[in-house]
């Protein structure tokens, strides 16, 4: 019980911190506090920029708990969604493809529905 409360604080402040990271006016600021949050929720922004989705969600499986793994897809999908804003074409989609695909394998399998997620969802297919 302890430690799904901790690990629910920890969402909290991911979430809380990526909000405080997109309203950075600067794209150099936004781009290393969004770095800073795969380093520390995550891992290495060097793996979840060059892997599949595969090889990023095997990753992930390996590395945490079955609780906590579709949170922490969760986050990485949040943290290529969000940095797909300023990043120009081709990376921009390759990052949107790869948070859609997290997004509907969250969506399919994790038992939790999600209106924002559904959104998101959405948004990426109409942009892509």
């Amino acid at each position: 019980m302890i430690q799904q409360d901790y690990f629910i604080r920890v969402i909290r402040e991911f979430f809380a911190a990526l909000a405080k990271a997109l309203e950075k006016k600067e794209i150099e600021d936004r781009s290393k506090a969004i770095h800073e949050l795969y380093e520390q929720y995550l891992g290495s922004y060097e793996f979840y920029q060059n892997a599949t989705t595969e090889e990023a969600i095997e990753q992930i499986m390996l590395l945490y708990p079955e609780e906590q793994r579709y949170q922490r897809m969760e986050m990485l999908a949040e943290l290529y969604y969000a940095e797909a804003e300023w990043r120009a074409f081709p990376i921009c989609n390759n990052l949107l493809e790869r948070a859609l695909a997290l997004f509907e394998i969250i969506d399919h399998n994790s038992g939790v529905y999600s209106l924002a997620r559904a959104d998101k969802i959405d948004s990426i297919r109409k942009r892509i």
